[in-house]
């Protein structure tokens, strides 16, 4: 019995390359691609922009390529390979990442019609990037007009241990942020600027407070000045990774001051240089390479690479997807909630009974309960770089072992599964259809899912059959793929908006609070998203709501009722807060503590999702079959290859007729289509075995590997996504779903 709770949004997000698949069938349809049609593809105003972009100095080295300035031959064949992936990258993957992919919010309907309106049409959003923009904030403290008139805040971190104040502070090595725990004394004159510079404060008035007949002005000064180099004290200048863009964020300050008008004029003009790049795609590199000497009179460095960002919204006539589409999900969603194991001993799990037997159902700050001597700290036992509160020079890296070993956790779902595995490879078969009765005694639970979850799906056509690629659904909030491009799309911000709302009113009295955190400077390219939330936890980066919108880390506490749930109150809200994160940082890698603390909170007793997963069986054999459920591909066909698979091709790899041979053999042997994905994570490829420099790419590409995986690629001539001339696109579906059931009872 279906007793799916979740009903879909209206909408749902469409996914495409910037070109078609017409595009790199035409180009590697025959034998080889010649250096001549490469040099003309680079001539193209669309790509030349997109590879800009994406990589500045490769795009440097191409425009050498294309002069024939690089004589040596395998420095010409590794930019070859290198523009190859790109063009494959452009038209093949749906990834949003610059001008190579983008999105367009479309609706339901009784029929699957999308039609767009090609390169040309599409929308874009450019912004300077938040690497040079921190830095630029740096400078900016540190200009004497400015710095004496920028309000100082009380940095986000600090939490009271005895006679003590900690905070984080953090400095750059080799271009990466390192944090460390300092303590200080609290003293009288500490507390006494701290508790003055809470709702933002002059330097000089911070200094006035000190001021007696045993300190004068200038000791006072020096001592704010010290507060200030220590991080004790940051300004309204400190990064932000919620609400307007960051480049906005700084303008507004900067108005606010007297001369400054300078400063403001370069921003303006850098802005409106932005925004006349926006109005087409193809502009030429030259003119961000201007853009870029213009930007050097605000004194602060940069590397290029580093300086752009830019998203895509697609140009779309009609886009329309078929309601009976999202049905056919919602039943894939059902049974795959039957077959995913819930999460066992999470860190989050662990911390909960380490607390309830330290402190059982007393409630106690945040602060206290994650430091490493007054409580019981967070993560600290793991890999990521502890901070330590007694050494607090030193920076401790992660640590690594030589080798890698897996635990692989046993269940009933992975016997039936290599049951089929086994049945299906011993047979030579190409698929596994799963059925509704191999997992009859496994129960649905709708219990121990987010209030929003998310899915993306791919609609494919084979042999005139419509098969939807869907491997499963989840994640904290069906916001978070969406956040990041919210500033360029109006569109995309109402419908996040609409999401983000409706989990409001699921949660009734409790309150969602978005986390606002900035790691690392590059970091806030994919953090950076309007604030959606009435609520935010600010650590380590600024929140531009008003103060009774802020939830500092010292007014959260929290406590474990019956030994079974940790649970977060704002104290002077007198609520149990629930923190977001909304966006898709990788949040576990390497993370602070606290940090990581309140991102696991989002999925506490939750099953992130449900979703298939052949295990430890993935890398096991060398061909794992397609796995279908009704008409639902679950899991694409893969190839697990190993060094010694491809050796016959790298011995006659410059010998056209030879490699040629050594392909068919292997693709033969293998069963190894003519399109196929080289897959590395989130990271794939597009090769065609049918073209030799597709396959030298491969090859350039894999060469130092001891194995690599392959998967099969999903197309057709006659797709259900395509463009006025008739051409056709590779595509993903974003579909969003909320618990119907506790939107009804408020919870």
């Amino acid at each position: 019995m279906n007793n799916n709770p979740y009903q879909h949004f209206p909408s749902f997000v469409l996914r495409t390359p910037l070109l078609p698949f017409d595009f790199y069938r035409d180009l590697t349809a025959e034998e080889s691609i010649s250096e001549q049609k490469l040099k003309e593809l680079f001539k193209d105003t669309v790509i030349r922009e997109a590879v800009f972009l994406a990589s500045p100095p490769l795009y440097e080295e191409l425009c050498r390529w294309e002069e024939a300035e690089i004589r040596d031959r395998k420095k010409t064949d590794k930019l070859k390979y290198s523009f190859l992936k790109y063009l494959s990258r452009m038209s093949s993957r749906c990834t949003p990442f610059g001008l190579f992919a983008g999105c367009n919010v479309g609706g339901l309907g009784e029929k699957t019609t999308i039609e767009l309106q090609g390169a040309d049409n599409n929308q874009r959003h450019t912004r300077l990037d938040m690497n040079y923009l921190v830095a630029l904030s740096q400078d900016l403290v540190k200009n004497s007009n400015i710095r004496e008139q920028l309000l100082f805040y009380p940095n986000s971190s600090i939490y009271r241990a005895g006679d003590q104040l900690r905070y984080i502070e953090y400095k750059y090595v080799n271009s990466k942020r390192h944090h460390h725990i300092v303590a200080v004394d609290n003293s009288e004159y500490l507390s006494g600027v701290l508790e003055k510079a809470a709702k933002g404060a002059l330097l000089k008035d911070l200094a006035r407070t000190l001021v007696d007949e045993e300190i004068g002005y200038e000791e006072a000064a020096g001592f704010v000045e010290e507060l200030v180099e220590s991080q004790l004290l940051i300004s309204e200048l400190e990064p932000s990774v919620s609400g307007p863009e960051f480049a906005e964020q700084i303008k507004s300050v900067l108005q606010k001051l007297k001369g400054t008008e300078s400063l403001l004029g370069i921003l303006d003009e850098v802005d409106s240089r932005i925004k006349e790049l926006d109005k087409k795609i193809g502009n030429p590199p030259e003119q961000y390479l201007e853009l870029s000497e213009f930007l050097k009179q605000l004194g602060t460095g940069f590397e290029l690479k580093y300086l752009f960002q830019t998203d895509m919204t697609l140009g779309a006539d009609k886009n329309m997807l078929d309601r009976s589409v999202v049905d056919t999900v919602k039943r894939g969603i059902t049974f795959l909630n039957k077959i995913t194991l819930p999460p066992k001993d999470t860190l989050l799990d662990k911390f909960r009974t380490a607390f309830y037997e330290r402190f059982e159902e007393r409630e106690v700050p945040l602060s206290k309960a994650l430091d490493v001597e007054m409580g019981i700290g967070y993560k600290q036992d793991q890999g990521a770089g502890d901070v330590n509160p007694l050494v607090d020079d030193l920076i401790i890296p992660g640590k690594k072992t030589g080798h890698e070993v897996s635990e692989v956790r046993w269940s009933s779902v992975l016997s039936i599964l290599q049951k089929k595995l086994v049945y299906a490879i011993g047979r030579g078969e190409y698929r596994i259809t799963l059925q509704d009765e191999d997992f009859r005694d496994f129960e649905e639970n709708w219990q121990d899912l987010p209030d929003t979850i998310s899915t993306m799906i791919e609609v494919v056509e084979e042999k005139g059959k419509e098969k939807i690629r869907f491997s499963g659904a989840g994640g904290s909030s069906a916001a978070n793929l969406l956040g990041r491009f919210c500033h360029g799309d109006e569109k995309l911000n109402a419908y996040t908006q609409q999401i983000i709302d409706t989990e409001t009113s699921i949660n009734g009295d409790r309150i969602l609070a978005e986390v606002v955190h900035l790691p690392e400077s590059r970091v806030g390219n994919i953090l950076m998203r309007p604030a959606f939330r009435r609520y935010e936890i600010p650590y380590l980066a600024k929140s531009l709501l008003p103060e009774e919108g802020q939830l500092s880390i010292e007014d959260l506490r929290i406590s474990v009722k019956f030994g079974r749930k940790v649970r977060l109150r704002s104290e002077k809200l007198g609520k149990e807060v629930v923190p977001h994160l909304t966006n898709a940082h990788n949040y576990g890698a390497n993370s602070l503590p606290i940090y990581h603390f309140l991102c696991d909170m989002q999925t506490q007793g939750l099953r992130s999702g449900v979703g298939f997963h052949l295990g430890p069986f993935a890398g096991e054999y060398a061909f794992i079959p397609r796995v279908e459920y009704k008409n639902l591909i679950l899991s694409e066909a893969t190839w697990n290859l190993k060094k010694e698979d491809i050796e016959p091709l790298k011995k006659q790899e410059k010998d056209n007729e030879r490699l040629r041979k050594a392909t068919r053999e292997l693709c033969k042997e293998r069963k190894i289509p003519q399109y196929a994905m080289l897959t590395d994570g989130d990271n794939e490829l597009l090769i065609n075995f049918n073209n030799l420099t597709s396959v030298r790419m491969l090859l350039d590409t894999v060469r130092k590997r001891t194995g690599f995986k392959l998967t099969e690629f999903f197309f057709a001539k006659e797709g259900k996504v395509k463009d006025g001339k008739k051409h056709h696109y590779a595509n993903q579906v974003v579909l969003s779903f909320y618990n119907n059931e506790r939107l009804k009872n408020g919870q």
